[in-house]
Formats: C-alpha cells, sequence, structure tokens
C-alpha cells in the first residue's frame, strides 16, 4: 500500500506501514455500536445484526474473553429490557444476538465450515425454540402456523385460478417436508451479515483488509456423511410407518441445510476456475447470475461442490486440516 508522497532522495513512492491506518478498539464505542445494532435491527434487521456482530467484534478485540462475556451480558440485558417493553422486539432480538456472538467468536479464534456451521445450528434451534415456545403458549402448534404462512404466501404469489391451484398442490408438499428450513436458511443469512461485520472490525482494528475468497472454501467430510443419512432417511421415510412424517421432515430440513456447504463448495470452483482464466467483469456478472439461477433451479453447484469433494478441481492441499481464514 502506498500513501502517495514522494521520497525526495530517490524519487520512489514511500510505502507505508498498514498498521499505521489501524484504529484502537474502545469498550465504550463497541458497546455502543451494540446498542444501536439493537435499535437498528428494529427496523432494519441486516443493518442491526452488522452492527451488533461490530461492537461484538471490537468488545471482543479489546478485552479478549471477558469482551465477549461483557457482550453476552449486554445482550442478556437488553433482550430482558425489550421483553418488558415490547416482546416482539425481544422475540427478534434474541436470534439474532444469538447468531452474532456465534458467528464472532467462531472469527475471533478462526472460522472454519465446522464452528461456523454449529453457530448457525445453535441460531436456528434457538429460533426454532422461541417460536415454539410462544406456539405452546397460545395452545398452537409450530407446525401449523409455519406451514399455514407459507400456504398463505404460495397462494398469494400463485393466484386463485387453475394453474395457482396445481401449483399450489405440487409445492405444498415440499411445503410440509421442508418447513423448518425457514429458521436455517434466516440464520444463514443473519450469520453471512454478522460475519461481514466482524470482519469490518477486523479490518479497522488491524488496518490490513484480508478479503476472505471464497475460492479457498473447502466442504470438511462430515457433511458427505450428513447428506449420505439425510437420503437414507429421507428414502425411509416412504415407507409408510407411524413417525413417518417427522422422519421426512427432518431429513428433507438437513438435506437442504447441508446444501448450502455444497453450493459454497461449487461457487468457490466455479470463482477459482474464472480467476485462473482471467474472467472480464462483464462476463463473470452475467456468469454469477446464471451460476446462481442454475443452482436455485437444478443444484448445479451442489452437485459441483459434492464431486469436487473427491475431484479436487482447485488442488487444494488436504492432509486432514482443512483452510482456516482467520478474521
Amino acid at each position: 500500500m502506498q500513501d502517495g508522497s514522494q521520497d525526495p532522495q530517490r524519487g520512489a513512492m514511500v510505502p507505508t506501514d498498514p498498521a499505521s491506518h489501524a484504529v484502537a478498539p474502545s469498550i465504550l464505542h463497541g458497546t455502543l455500536m451494540l446498542v444501536l445494532g439493537c435499535i437498528a435491527a428494529m427496523f432494519l434487521p441486516f443493518v442491526g445484526v452488522l452492527l451488533i456482530a461490530y461492537g461484538m467484534r471490537e468488545l471482543a478485540e479489546a478485552k479478549g474473553l471477558r469482551g465477549l462475556a461483557l457482550a453476552l451480558a449486554l445482550c442478556a440485558g437488553l433482550v430482558l429490557i425489550s421483553l418488558f417493553s415490547d416482546v416482539n422486539a425481544s422475540i427478534l432480538l434474541a436470534p439474532m444476538m444469538v447468531s452474532c456472538l456465534g458467528v464472532v467468536f467462531c472469527m475471533w479464534r478462526g472460522a472454519t465450515v465446522t464452528n461456523i456451521s454449529v453457530a448457525i445450528a445453535i441460531a436456528a434451534l434457538a429460533s426454532f425454540g422461541i417460536d415454539a415456545a410462544i406456539a405452546a403458549s397460545s395452545g398452537d402448534s409450530i407446525h401449523d402456523i409455519a406451514t399455514s404462512y407459507f400456504a398463505d404466501s404460495l397462494r398469494v404469489s400463485a393466484g386463485s385460478d387453475i394453474e395457482g391451484d396445481l401449483l399450489f398442490q405440487q409445492i405444498g408438499y415440499l411445503i410440509e417436508a421442508m418447513w423448518p428450513f425457514m429458521y436455517v436458511s434466516s440464520a444463514s443469512l443473519d450469520a453471512l451479515v454478522a460475519g461481514i461485520g466482524s470482519y469490518l472490525m477486523h479490518t479497522r482494528s488491524t488496518g490490513r483488509p484480508k478479503r476472505p475468497s471464497l475460492s479457498n472454501f473447502d466442504a470438511p467430510m462430515w457433511s458427505v456423511g450428513v447428506l449420505s443419512i439425510a437420503i437414507v432417511c429421507l428414502g425411509a421415510s416412504f415407507t409408510g410407518f407411524a413417525e413417518a412424517g417427522i422422519l421426512r421432515t427432518i431429513s428433507a430440513t438437513a438435506l437442504m441445510s447441508i446444501r448450502i456447504i455444497f453450493a459454497c463448495q461449487g461457487f468457490g470452483v466455479v470463482n477459482a476456475w474464472m480467476s485462473r482464466k482471467r474472467i472480464g467483469c462483464a462476463t463473470r456478472t452475467l456468469s454469477i447470475f446464471f451460476i446462481f439461477w442454475s443452482e436455485m433451479m437444478f443444484f448445479i453447484m451442489s452437485i459441483v461442490g459434492l464431486i469436487d469433494v473427491w475431484a479436487n478441481f482447485r488442488k487444494l492441499p488436504r492432509d486432514g486440516s482443512y483452510i482456516q481464514e482467520q478474521q
């Protein structure tokens, strides 16, 4: 990195130390960002998640584990305050804070696919548990509420004509099988935004903008095991035993959840290939749109990612230790 100044003796650009642009983390500033994030989450959820994660990471950079403990205490206090002032606000904040705390801790210690996946799973379970408790307190079932919500949304989107009815009949069965996936997808989006917030704070505190590369993404082997078990259980759920519906829902949700890992693996393969071939910006942008469409419609990137687990198209080192991005 260069600051543009000239060395009068040699007439050359004088390099600057990246650390000279670093800003020391502050407990006060981190606390302020965390509180502002909670307020912003009421109106712009993703902005709130970014600011909460930013504040948590600043506390972690300032005081280490004690900073994270302080962040946890602040989160608990803010949730309690919102619980007495607005129950809906506390219901919204609690899963966000769980996701942010998990992602920030993982990235502070060294993020891997495994520990980020655990953080997302915990956040999804927390959100599911909160909704299930609220549904049970009102005498309803979380299954009935979730499927009814999806059915109503689908009805509005598909319309009330004959084609809409046919589409509803075809997709309604998938909704019945995969409704818990909405918690996983929501937690995954929160984790992504929280990761951005944590990365921005790390860059600010170190002055070294080390950008993570999707080209280095490498799925752990346990994901293949989870995929295999989910497929076997999904097939067994069609044998017609008493609890087949529950097994089908769990298996389908696990299958769609683990698909995210293989999709990222496939995107990493394509991104590495485009970088190696020096694909231009316009072509790269059009390719990204096509790739996303192919993944949504045909799971193409997930299939590429699954094959790459064995084919290793990018020739990544696989000696039992997976790449960690220190954020």
